[in-house]
């Protein structure tokens, strides 16, 4: 069945699909095994509050260097950037297999945050060049698929084996990490398809007159910037959730490694299946920016039932909402982008998603610990004050889709 699917695709997407299909399996064991357990470990080992905001938002400090990413990624082979990141980072995790104290392990994490967004950007330009329009949502979305039926799969033998012995949780990241290597390696034997390369002119040659001179194309892509401006709003209020959830899910709800890797792990890898398949099906029937006004509603209900749930049985409506709108989250924005951006700037205005999204990853984590350290708002109530906030960037989406088929009709009226 496979080979009949691989065989009616174009070359070019048939052996990037081939390969990448091998590397996310890979990266499903690396994820299936140790990220669901990350924070509760953290937790579980005595790591604060205040260390736990640390920890989580190093991964935006790091992204705060995406648009510098991005540009290097327009200039020099994008593999370079999408590859080093991802294998350095993963291998750390290793490391947790010796972390007992609270300092080291906070160090590990920290140093894994910090590199794990910067492929971003050349991944995204590699998936723009590599496969074709008419292929790259269904491609993309099966690879993720495979993803998380390997991540469900290995969450669940995680949870088993945790619940036996939860001793066995450093042996767990030692071999996570081998196989994140591993991943990483397989995907830099992809061959980057070689589109036309921006040309500077000779006063535009340094890092610094080039970088100018592509944001400046950036900057007058007025569409563009005012969907940052909405992403912004989008994914900006989740944000204060960072350092709580690990606080709300240990402190109060009393979940222990089982049941975080069953619940939080496996049931939202399931649910993720089937957002691929929905998202993936919806982006070929209707407009990229209307359905991420869907996934964002999606988005703002996950935080709802985190706040309303007073069992770990009460978190699976949680983890439902949280797989399909983490589907659309990892799956939409791109195609919104593709459709916005320049080709010849597109690393590098996926670079300023990334580095708003640092900004975003920053303010957020600090501004939900003052909340929550100030007694002024009960934790769970927090969860629906973020609710009501992503709600309202979905809203504004979605008339933001609607103001853009009223264009392209009108532009289409103006050409009939």
């Amino acid at each position: 069945m496979l080979r009949d699917f691989l065989a009616r695709l174009p070359l070019t997407d048939r052996i990037t699909f081939a390969t990448e299909l091998v590397s996310g399996a890979l990266y499903g064991v690396f994820s299936g095994l140790a990220l669901p357990l990350i924070p509760i470990v953290a937790r579980r080992i005595g790591m604060s509050a205040e260390a736990i905001t640390l920890m989580v938002t190093m991964q935006f400090v790091g992204a705060l260097f995406g648009i510098l990413v991005g540009h290097m990624a327009d200039r020099l082979p994008k593999m370079l950037f999408a590859v080093w990141p991802s294998l350095i980072s993963r291998a750390l995790i290793g490391l947790l297999a010796f972390a007992a104290r609270p300092g080291f392990y906070l160090a590990v994490v920290s140093a894994f945050n910090l590199l794990v967004n910067l492929g971003g950007p050349a991944y995204g330009s590699i998936m723009r060049s590599n496969y074709s329009d008419a292929n790259r949502g269904r491609l993309m979305g099966n690879i993720r698929i495979t993803i998380v039926i390997v991540a469900a799969l290995f969450s669940a033998f995680a949870g088993l084996l945790l619940a036996v012995n939860e001793n066995l949780v450093r042996w767990l990241f030692a071999v996570a990490a081998l196989f994140g290597v591993l991943s990483s390696l397989a995907f830099g034997r992809i061959r980057v398809r070689r589109g036309p390369r921006p040309e500077f002119p000779p006063e535009h040659s340094s890092f610094a007159a080039s970088f100018r001179s592509s944001f400046r194309v950036v900057r007058r892509n007025v569409p563009f910037l005012l969907f940052m401006a909405l992403m912004f709003l989008c994914a900006g209020p989740d944000k204060m959730s960072i350092p709580l959830e690990p606080l709300w899910l240990v402190d109060h709800l009393r979940i222990n490694y089982g049941e975080a890797s069953l619940v939080l792990g496996t049931v939202a890898s399931l649910a993720s299946i089937a957002g691929y398949v929905i998202w993936a099906r919806a982006l070929k029937r209707t407009s990229s920016f209307t359905v991420l006004a869907l996934v964002v509603f999606l988005f703002a209900g996950r935080f709802a039932a985190l706040g309303l749930a007073r069992s770990t049985m009460g978190l699976i409506p949680m983890s439902i909402l949280s797989g399909l709108s983490t589907a659309g989250w990892d799956l939409v924005p791109i195609f919104c982008m593709i459709s916005l951006a320049q080709r010849d700037t597109f690393s590098l205005a996926l670079g300023l998603n990334t580095t708003l999204f640092g900004i975003r990853g920053i303010i957020g984590p600090a501004l939900g610990t003052l909340l929550a350290s100030s007694g002024a708002i009960p934790l769970q109530w927090i969860f629906i004050l973020i609710a009501g906030g992503i709600a309202v960037g979905g809203a504004l989406m979605l008339l933001f889709s609607r103001r853009r088929k009223g264009v392209r009709a009108e532009a289409a009226a103006r050409a009939a």
